[in-house]
């Protein structure tokens, strides 16, 4: 339980990292398109179809996310738990 705790906490540090990074890109997108607005158009129109894959995979991670959260939360408890009986016996 203790490498799967250890496993559980890393990834959730890579998906902070990544989602930090994610909106860095974002701004700076953001601040590039700022003075192209007709290139940002077409190019938002012509990759729909990928937009759209990355925005449901976004979803997913993101659902992950909080799963990973949630079996962080468990694992701690049973690991407590285990602790507080090899103490007590």
């Amino acid at each position: 339980m203790k490498d799967r705790l250890q496993y559980c906490l890393n990834w959730r540090k890579n998906v902070d990292i990544y989602l930090a990074n994610k909106e860095i890109f974002k701004k700076t997108d953001d601040e590039y398109y700022r003075t192209r607005p007709l290139l940002k158009l077409i190019l938002d129109i012509y990759f729909i179809p990928i937009n759209f894959l990355k925005l449901l995979k976004f979803i997913r991670m993101i659902h992950e996310y909080n799963k990973n959260q949630i079996e962080i939360k468990v694992l701690t408890k049973e690991l407590f738990h285990e602790e507080i009986r090899k103490v007590n016996d």
